[in-house]
């Protein structure tokens, strides 16, 4: 029972520091991010980031099980730009949630920053 609660305020420990260390990474890089403006943002660490690399590896893996399984498994043109759009559009929205995290960490050090655009 020792090691439990040991165990668990280690962990805990772990992830104040890692919040922490996101925190000082934040104030250290957020400047800079956010004067490029929301929109940009957005589109660059969302949709170009995430949604159209999320994209891709979908798009390999159903290309080889389509290989592999041909007749419970089709991926065809219509499918993939449907899944392009799909992974983009909620790339924009991880863009737009990771904006509004790393305000909100940087607002609350700054919170008479200037105001992003």
């Amino acid at each position: 029972m020792f090691n439990k609660k040991k165990n668990q305020s280690d962990q805990s420990t772990k992830k104040k520091d890692r919040e922490a260390e996101n925190e000082k990474l934040i104030y250290d890089t957020w400047p800079q991010s956010r004067e490029q403006g929301k929109l940009k943002f957005t589109f660059k660490f969302g949709a170009l980031t995430w949604g159209f690399p999320t994209f891709l590896i979908y798009s390999a893996i159903m290309i080889i099980l389509n290989f592999f399984i041909k007749e419970s498994v089709k991926y065809n043109i219509p499918q993939a730009l449907f899944s392009l759009f799909f992974f983009v559009i909620f790339g924009m929205v991880y863009g737009l949630f990771l904006w509004n995290k790393n305000e909100k960490i940087y607002l609350k050090k700054y919170p008479y920053g200037k105001k992003s655009k």
